[in-house]
């Protein structure tokens, strides 16, 4: 058994310490029937609290829900209820019948003795790549998915897209999957997919497109950038008229606010896609 451990600061009584560090009402109703640590003590109540009081929030051990295979992992942040990977292209995230990034993630954890699920805050498709969030607990689960409803999560890409493209603007569009052309397509009765797209860079070949995602629908940016007239490239799918091994999407920025903590952190991730655009 492990602990996520609070220190009281201010707050009156152990409901309001959880509710005020996120923690839902089901997880706290839980949390005061089967108990946890109040200075080491076991309690099963809405006890009052006094400054200084540590709280220890118990975390059950779980077995791993995937099988754990030898791979690379990128780590490029690491606390006790979350870790961020910035994932290769050529990979999916959690696919059955192949070798996926959550087989990986079961590994670490194996190796590093996390008694864990692996619980992802935000997918990739298998040839983006670029940083994703894991979730060590599910209460730290229930906080970042909690962060993204309320937009408190920012999550930026790059996309290298054909042609020579100056935007600054934000771009709105409905879109739904259409079985024929297994795209996401714009459609009346479509859901609403809504990015800022910023020009970094541009000249007649590419360019260089920052894409800051405010609503989270499938191939957004792919399908936006399609109808923008400058597919990213490689993105066969989407309109490219370059037939490499990936397509140049890569989330490379995250902004969040850390659980547990009264802080905000961000971490970038920059692509190398030079390659790719050399051989254009």
């Amino acid at each position: 058994m492990i602990y996520i451990e609070i220190k009281n600061i201010n707050e009156k009584t152990i409901k309001t310490l959880l509710k005020n560090n996120h923690f839902s009402k089901r997880a706290i109703d839980k949390l005061l029937k089967n108990g946890l640590l109040l200075n080491n003590q076991d309690i099963k109540s809405n006890v009052k609290i006094k400054k200084n009081d540590l709280i220890k929030v118990p975390v059950d051990n779980e077995e791993l829900d995937y099988k754990a295979v030898t791979g690379k992992l990128n780590i490029k942040y690491e606390d006790d209820n979350l870790i961020i990977i910035s994932k290769d292209s050529n990979i999916t995230v959690n696919s059955n019948g192949q070798v996926s990034l959550a087989n990986y993630i079961a590994y670490y954890f194996k190796e590093n003795n996390i008694k864990s699920k692996v619980r992802f805050i935000n997918r990739l498709d298998m040839n983006t790549s670029g940083l994703i969030m894991i979730a060590k607990n599910s209460y730290a689960q229930s906080f970042y998915q909690k962060e993204i409803e309320d937009n408190n999560l920012i999550k930026k890409y790059i996309a290298y897209v054909e042609g020579e493209l100056n935007i600054n603007k934000l771009y709105k569009i409905k879109l739904a999957y259409d079985e024929g052309s297994k795209r996401h397509d714009k459609a009346k009765d479509g859901k609403l997919a809504i990015t800022h797209f910023k020009t970094l860079e541009t000249n007649e070949k590419y360019s260089i497109i920052e894409c800051d995602i405010k609503t989270g629908k499938t191939h957004q940016i792919r399908s936006s950038l399609r109808y923008l007239g400058h597919p990213i490239i490689g993105d066969k799918l989407y309109g490219s008229n370059f037939d490499y091994e990936r397509f140049l999407l890569h989330s490379y920025y995250l902004k969040f606010n850390v659980f547990l903590k009264k802080e905000s952190i961000t971490i970038k991730d920059y692509p190398d896609f030079e390659g790719f655009v050399n051989k254009m």
